[in-house]
């Protein structure tokens, strides 16, 4: 582990290595290299740069005390004891809602019991891999960046000594911001919210269910940490509001869950006022309400005029592929997509980012990533996503931007079976939020996966198709399903004549 001093030595002017098709590769000397953040993915930055020592000086800025970004879990909400807002947004008792058989890096395999892993187990997992791949030696620890400007055709970077509270500045050739997307929330705007007197915080400073023993609560949004928020308090709480009006509605959630549909409109002291979509007015009592309703980007710390903005829905301006600063490629951003596979994206990310780095794959004209970029958008907003929308990779999307990203450098794509599986889960979540992670997962080939039932360990299924036919037959909600689908199925083969007087086709 490196110290707190930081070595200027390499202060100087650079050749920077990123092309634009408009000119050569400079390799004259080693590209100086800042990566801002030391969670999973700016570990996965510093991991694949120092493959080729030859080519790049890395030096990384962490503000914690230790590697791991939001998996680092604290008790600590607001701000730290240094004075600075709380990076993670780590609950007591999560556990990831992904197998970690498709969670890690791919070339990193993690050897756990269990597919579904306390967020622990996901923190020392990280730890291993700094210190596998000898990591340590380039972060500088208890170190915040407070602003980054681009002078001379160089990056020049203001740091701050957290514990010393100095600050000093250094010159960089390329800027890597690993950040993360998960450490500023993202609060709704109601013109009443200041009449509520009971407890409000964003999911963010969620840390367990026995602060609300007893309560009636709102969790307000509908993703993954609403509903697993939602599902963790039920088990404390007298009864949990689960405002989900999302495109996704979960199936089997826990009895005194409450999942409805509706447009939060208003405020009282002690209760939440919304719309259904019959246009009724319900008020619902509450003690306490938790927003669920997402993070934006944090680029607080960047200069305007280098080319990327953030926009008030959270989303980037100026961003080609979802990575690269069109106008000053020798910036990336990375953890800007949302409801992705996090690691497994990072790391076809920097195979990507390398290939360019290295000279060995050219960016098209600032021209084309322009039009590249307004095209993905509006074909986004064809398919009827939110303008919020703009950098969410779910499911397919991924699929076709990393295949995207592997052809055009021609590195080696992600395994197939990853994203198979990927894939399946989304529908597996749905159909049974609350029993969903009772399976643990194997990769037996590049294209195959088998699911073992954790209470009978025994194989249950293997491929989406498996799971539905698992579901039906030994779930008590699948049961009743099936049957449903049988009857409807039965009447209307009956009503275009197909079923003959026995009841067979």
């Amino acid at each position: 582990m490196v110290s707190d001093e930081i070595n200027n030595n390499h202060i100087g002017n650079g050749d920077s290595m990123m092309t634009n098709g408009n000119g050569n590769v400079q390799q004259q000397q080693r590209q100086r290299v800042c990566i801002i953040g030391a969670g999973a993915a700016g570990l996965c930055a510093l991991r694949h740069l120092n493959m080729r020592p030859d080519c790049f000086e890395l030096t990384a800025f962490e503000q914690d005390d230790n590697i791991g970004g939001t998996w680092k879990f604290t008790e600590h909400v607001g701000m730290t004891p240094d004075g600075l807002p709380v990076h993670s947004s780590m609950y007591k008792n999560l556990h990831t809602n992904l197998p970690m058989e498709i969670m890690g890096y791919p070339d990193f395999p993690a050897k756990t019991n269990h597919s579904y892993v306390h967020h622990s187990v996901v923190m020392n997992y990280l730890v291993q891999y700094a210190k596998t791949f000898d990591l340590y030696r380039f972060i500088h620890f208890n170190h915040r960046i407070m602003y980054i400007c681009r002078e001379n055709n160089e990056w020049l970077v203001t740091v701050k000594d957290v514990r010393k509270r100095q600050e000093f500045q250094q010159i960089f050739d390329i800027i890597l911001i690993c950040t993360g997307r998960y450490s500023v929330p993202q609060w709704p705007k109601y013109d009443t919210i200041k009449n509520f007197k009971g407890k409000m915080l964003h999911s963010h400073d969620y840390r367990q269910p026995e602060d609300y023993i007893g309560e009636r609560i709102a969790v307000i949004g509908g993703g993954l940490s609403g509903v697993d928020i939602s599902q963790e308090c039920s088990r404390k709480c007298k009864e949990v509001i689960f405002v989900n009006n999302g495109q996704m509605r979960f199936q089997n959630m826990y009895p005194n869950v409450q999942q409805v549909d509706v447009k939060v409109e208003e405020f009282t002291e002690n209760s939440m006022l919304a719309r259904d979509k019959d246009g009724n007015l319900i008020e619902y009592p509450v003690d306490t309400i938790i927003m669920a309703t997402g993070y934006v980007y944090n680029l607080k710390f960047v200069d305007p005029s280098v080319g990327i903005k953030m926009n008030p829905d959270g989303t980037i301006d100026g961003l080609y592929r979802h990575l690269i600063n069109i106008e000053n490629p020798s910036m990336a951003l990375f953890a800007v997509s949302n409801r992705v596979l996090p690691l497994p994206l990072y790391h076809q990310q920097l195979l990507y980012l390398m290939k360019i780095l290295l000279g060995e794959y050219k960016l098209p004209s600032k021209k084309v990533m322009i039009l590249d970029s307004e095209e993905d958008y509006r074909q986004r907003l064809a398919r009827g996503l939110r303008p919020k929308d703009r950098h969410t990779l779910e499911v397919e999307m991924m699929e076709k931007y990393l295949d995207k990203l592997a052809e055009e450098s021609k590195t080696k794509p992600l395994r197939k079976v990853i994203i198979k599986l990927h894939r399946d889960l989304y529908s597996v979540r749905k159909m049974d939020i609350s029993n969903y992670k009772r399976f643990d997962y194997r990769l037996i080939s590049d294209d195959e996966y088998v699911a073992i039932d954790k209470h009978t360990d025994m194989l249950a299924y293997t491929g989406r198709q498996g799971f539905l036919d698992w579901y039906y037959k030994n779930h008590p909600i699948g049961l009743q399903m099936n049957e449903i689908e049988t009857e409807k199925t039965t009447n209307a083969n009956h009503s275009t004549g197909l079923v003959e007087s026995n009841g067979h086709p």
